[in-house]
């Protein structure tokens, strides 16, 4: 038989590491799957799949989890995070951030090591070439930066036509409009993302009182 060469065959402790984080997470919290359902929104069958790396989350759904975990949302995807309240600085070196793949969107986190950010910075690549494709548009709380580094967009929401962006354009929007972004042409396209973490602004604005 052929031996592969290369990595080495994956054991239990190889799981993504998203599906481990969100497992151990909830058993720190002390949580039943039913009960972070129940708190996150997300069914029973998604978050067995999600800690079983059976599915992977779309960014609504990552959001959702951290609001059921009580967590800031960079915490499932890294362990080691500086939480200094201040002077703190981040650096990723191209390639080198956290990736998560979805059918729609291939994400890289950045600056992750940083905890409690008021909003988290990615870049994306954008497969979807249709709205059929992408499935129902997403929504969550926050705001949204979209600047398109390659190709071509078509951002499309819940009140407005679609807006197509090329390279060098930029767009704003609020999460909790129903949105999403699909690829115009037979290319990807490449995107800097920044997205709002809507939690701690909420937070800061209410003197610290949690939900």
């Amino acid at each position: 038989m052929k031996r592969t060469q290369g990595r080495a065959p994956e054991s239990p402790a190889d799981k993504p590491s998203l599906a481990r984080r969100v497992r151990r997470l909830r058993g720190q919290a002390g949580l039943t799957l039913q009960q972070l359902s129940d708190r996150s929104g997300i069914s029973i069958s998604a978050l067995s799949k999600i800690e079983n790396a059976q599915l992977s989350p779309t960014y609504d759904k990552i959001v959702q989890l951290a609001k059921g975990l009580d967590v800031d949302l960079t915490r499932l995807f890294t362990d080691d995070q500086k939480t200094a309240a201040a002077a703190r600085v981040s650096i990723t070196r191209r390639g080198k951030g956290v990736r998560h793949v979805t059918a729609n969107y291939d994400y890289e986190m950045l600056c992750t090591d940083v905890a409690h950010k008021k909003f988290l910075p990615l870049t994306a690549r954008i497969k979807a070439k249709s709205t059929h494709a992408f499935g129902p548009l997403i929504a969550h709380e926050g705001e949204e930066v979209i600047y398109v580094i390659s190709g071509r967009i078509e951002l499309h929401t819940e009140h407005y036509v679609p807006f197509v962006l090329e390279a060098g354009d930029c767009a704003f929007f609020d999460s909790t409009m129903a949105h999403g972004c699909v690829a115009v042409g037979l290319e990807d396209a490449d995107v800097f993302w920044v997205c709002s973490d809507q939690r701690a602004i909420e937070t800061a604005l209410d003197g610290g009182e949690k939900e």
